[in-house]
């Protein structure tokens, strides 16, 4: 039995990609609560950034703090911890893996599953005018009973037209990665405000990361390897779908599917 504080839990998981450590508390009535922790990753950011979220589909928080981890009564090391509600599944690229390259009889279940994905977008785009600006796969959690996905790990997620805190470069979007490299190249006496008069992040940005991780569910493959219609890969795959698809991964913004919104509708109309 593990213990971070007040909290017990009996295995953890590591996540590849992930800073932290992840455990599912075991008391009687603490199972809808999971627990991050790393010895060296604050999460007192992500914990504070929660607090503006209430969405079925966005993670509540519980607590935030610092504590000696025990591993059935023996000391282990000091780790910054944070609970949080935990969803239950797999993340929707390895829901996919799994069950191997989908076939037509299983485009009807992507599109509900990416249509689930919409909603927390929607939310975070248009209602709060937050990005999440770190999604990839992992953070797409789908419950195999419900066909739900959880959106997780929000601890990047920046206001709208803020200077944004870092990124998962597999799954950025070109104009995050412009952002980047401008402020690598900021002379040490520059000012931030210079980069955003050069590129916006809005949620354009987490639906150009979208593309690329439909493109992988549906054909197996890396956007970044293929660069090819995903129909060509698989012959399965709507010619509706496919155009979404490719709306979503254009490179420039303008250009792109511009709204959690209308992703949704055109997800619909497949």
């Amino acid at each position: 039995m593990y213990k971070i504080g007040k909290y017990e839990f009996e295995e953890f998981k590591y996540r590849p990609g992930h800073r932290a450590n992840y455990a599912v508390l075991t008391k009687p009535g603490n199972r809808e609560w999971g627990l991050k922790y790393s010895p060296s990753y604050s999460y007192s950011s992500e914990y504070d950034v929660l607090k503006k979220f209430s969405h079925p589909q966005i993670p509540k928080r519980k607590d935030c703090d610092r504590s000696q981890l025990y591993d059935n009564d023996k000391p282990v090391l000091n780790e910054h911890f944070i609970v949080l509600q935990h969803f239950e599944g797999e993340d929707i690229v390895q829901h996919y893996k799994d069950k191997g390259i989908p076939d037509a009889n299983e485009m009807g279940n992507i599109v509900k599953l990416f249509t689930s994905v919409a909603e927390p977008l929607k939310y975070l785009h248009l209602k709060k005018k937050y990005v999440h600006t770190d999604l990839k796969p992992g953070h797409l959690i789908v419950n195999p009973d419900t066909g739900e996905v959880g959106l997780i790990d929000l601890e990047l997620s920046i206001k709208i037209g803020e200077i944004i805190k870092g990124m998962t470069k597999e799954y950025a979007s070109p104009e995050q990665k412009q952002m980047i490299k401008l402020l690598q190249e900021l002379p040490e006496d520059g000012n931030e405000k210079t980069v955003l008069k050069q590129v916006v992040v809005d949620g354009r940005a987490d639906l150009y990361t979208i593309g690329l991780i439909m493109f992988e569910v549906l054909t197996g493959k890396l956007w970044v390897d293929a660069k090819q219609p995903p129909i060509e890969i698989n012959n399965s795959v709507p010619q509706k779908l496919n155009n979404l698809v490719l709306s979503l991964l254009e490179e420039e913004p303008d250009n792109r599917v511009d709204s959690a919104e209308v992703f949704e509708k055109e997800l619909a109309g497949v």
